[in-house]
């Protein structure tokens, strides 16, 4: 992911305002070096691209939660349609018991039948046997109808069950395919303002962003190396660097895998082993490491306990968000190498690689497979 600096209300102001004044081409503009102009036009054009890949980039999540619901939603319709087909197959055995029942009942003269042969006994011991053997069939009888009528009551269930997960299903078609289309919406918002660009201003956006990001890369480290340095003030007792080396094999084992898939495009929607988009890499580098991690980033954040700066570890997952207050807001989410450098899919356009750490947007880390401990 590229990134992102969510624009202030001042310069959001000021970018709008330059865009009114180059579309209007009043004397103002008239006057502006060319040079000047041009950055000033490539940061206009970096801020509304980094705004709409970062909007992507939530559709793309909003996207990856509906598909594994649908997921879940087809699993359980196939469930239900089995267990329909086990119901009537008991349905059909049931009636037809019931049916020899009733036929054997009838040829027999029925129950009246039954307690006449008990008044022809011979002799009160035979009377007595022969009421048990009344008693042993209606029993029986009464059981089966009871049972016949459980059965019936099942099938009916199953029909329901499975009427309610079909309606589901297509429920969330529509959700995903909704959710496709806005994906697909965005993307082509950004190709068309990058191909409507001057290749002079594409070319200072891409400068502007690669300095952005540079300056970022100096920022985190600082940041990443004054936390240390304070967790270790507060220690009272020296504190090693932050290890580029990770200190649990899951997280060895995740890193192992996120490495071997380097070069690997992003692509929304893709969990491997192809392609991926930022979740999806970290959902797989964890399942290759024994740890199952839910399908999205905002989810992924509640994996396994939450780690400060200073104590971030290779195979760390960390999190941006659009609101820092808001976990639900997380668009992002990379691993953590060690000396400030991260393994993320960033964005489509780009591919698996490994990058700088940047705290712009940064919500937040967590130790995946790590039991998280109880409130008191």
């Amino acid at each position: 992911m590229t990134r992102h600096t969510p624009p202030s209300v001042t310069r959001l102001a000021a970018v709008l305002a330059l865009g009114a004044l180059l579309a209007s081409g009043l004397p103002g503009a008239a006057h502006a070096s060319p040079v000047g102009d041009a950055k000033k036009q490539a940061a206009a054009l970096r801020v509304r691209v980094d705004g709409l890949r970062t909007q992507a980039e939530i559709a793309t999540e909003d996207y990856d939660a509906a598909y594994a619901q649908l997921g879940v939603a087809v699993t359980e319709h196939l469930s239900a349609e089995r267990a329909l087909q086990v119901a009537q197959q008991a349905s059909g055995t049931a009636r037809n018991r019931t049916s020899l029942r009733v036929r054997a009942l009838y040829m027999s003269g029925g129950t009246s039948a039954l307690y006449a042969r008990v008044l022809a006994s011979s002799s009160v011991a035979e009377m007595a046997d022969r009421v048990q053997q009344v008693q042993a069939v209606l029993r029986e009888d009464r059981t089966a109808t009871r049972d016949a009528g459980q059965v019936v009551a099942g099938r009916q269930a199953a029909e329901k069950r499975l009427a309610d997960t079909a309606a589901t299903s297509v429920r969330l078609q529509k959700r995903v395919a909704d959710r496709a289309d806005a994906v697909r919406g965005l993307l082509a918002q950004t190709d068309a303002l990058l191909a409507a660009a001057d290749s002079r201003v594409r070319v200072l956006a891409e400068q502007q962003r690669l300095a952005e990001e540079a300056a970022a890369a100096v920022q985190a480290a600082a940041t990443l190396a004054a936390a240390t340095a304070t967790a270790s003030s507060a220690d009272q007792g020296p504190l090693p660097p932050l290890p580029n080396v990770p200190t649990s094999p899951r997280g060895a084992a995740a890193l192992a895998f996120a490495r071997a898939q380097l070069g690997k495009p992003y692509v929304w929607g893709a969990v491997g082993p192809s392609s991926y988009d930022c979740s999806g890499l970290t959902g797989a580098a964890y399942a290759a490491a024994g740890v199952h991690l839910p399908r999205v980033a905002s989810q992924q954040w509640y994996a396994g306990p939450h780690i400060a700066l200073a104590d971030l570890q290779p195979g760390d997952l960390m999190f941006w968000a659009s609101n820092l207050n808001d976990p639900n807001s997380i668009h992002h989410v990379a691993l953590y190498l060690g000396n400030s450098m991260m393994l993320a899919a960033p964005h489509t356009g780009d591919v698996v690689k490994i990058q700088p750490v940047y705290l712009d947007g940064y919500l937040g880390a967590v130790r995946p497979g790590v039991a998280v401990a109880p409130t008191p």
